[in-house]
């Protein structure tokens, strides 16, 4: 946490009870001229301290040739009684730059997995065993992009498996403050806090040599779009290779095909008038 400096220390100075009478122009020589004021040091908006240490988590994924990792997802909900409650799943992420990943997604069940294999995309729903594919970028960047802009299919943790992990996130923050260390699951950690236009959010590293994710917090929107997600990460791996049959998907005799059809183009917003 950043402090402010310390206000000077007043110095008194006693005088001998004996005074010299003096002419104005003598008085203008001895007496010293009130000292300057020292200028105000403004703060940084975003602790550098913040973002060396998220620099190091960032540099750690992009540069790591595979990682595996296991997170898990506690959402806010508002129930129609006005109630607010958490739900959760959990993720499975196997991923290895730059174009393969495979992601299961599960709640007491299995619910989806994703299988990306530098070629095709695709997608499964595990409680109704159907599933479709699609041609993809030769990249995992352009692939989740192309998912999401032309599909409407969003990967959980997308902002972990881009190339550059959290892109531009930390540039974009208006606010950013290193919070001291703190244990996650027993873990020690650096506590981080950023806050951007669009969403406030919190991430924990671990500290030491493998500056690896443990904990992230995201606040974003307003009112009934407002959205709080917690994510706690474990059992990551960044060595264990990861052979090509983890990313290729193979449907079994009850697995259904169906086709994955782009979102409508929306409406075009009508002029202002």
């Amino acid at each position: 946490m950043k402090t402010k400096p310390l206000l000077p220390i007043l110095l008194f100075f006693s005088v001998t009870s004996t005074f010299t009478a003096t002419t104005p122009a003598a008085d203008a020589e001895t007496k010293p001229a009130p000292a300057a004021a020292a200028p105000a040091v403004e703060e940084p908006a975003v602790d550098p301290k913040a973002i060396a240490i998220l620099k190091r988590a960032v540099d750690l994924l992009a540069g790591a040739k595979q990682f595996s990792v296991t997170a898990e997802i506690w959402e806010e909900v508002a129930l129609e009684n006005g109630s607010t409650v958490q739900t959760a799943k959990t993720a499975e992420i196997k991923l290895r730059r730059p174009d393969r990943l495979q992601v299961d997604v599960r709640t007491t069940k299995p619910r989806r997995s994703f299988f990306y294999d530098g070629k095709t995309l695709s997608v499964v729903d595990r409680q109704k065993n159907f599933y479709g594919s699609t041609p993809v970028p030769a990249t995992l960047d352009e692939t989740l992009k192309k998912a999401s802009e032309t599909y409407g299919i969003n990967f959980p943790l997308e902002d972990l498996l881009l190339s550059r992990p959290f892109g531009d996130g930390a540039a974009l923050a208006t606010a950013g403050d290193y919070l001291g260390p703190q244990l996650v699951l027993g873990t020690l950690c650096h506590h981080l806090s950023f806050r951007s236009e669009t969403a406030d959010w919190q991430v924990w590293i671990q500290d030491g040599p493998q500056a690896v994710i443990r904990k992230a917090v995201l606040v974003s929107g307003s009112g009934e779009e407002s959205a709080h997600v917690t994510f706690l990460f474990d059992r990551w791996d960044l060595f264990t290779e990861l052979p090509d049959f983890l990313f290729a998907f193979e449907p079994t005799a009850t697995d259904t095909k169906v086709e994955i059809l782009p979102e409508p183009a929306q409406p075009a917003a009508e002029p202002a008038k």
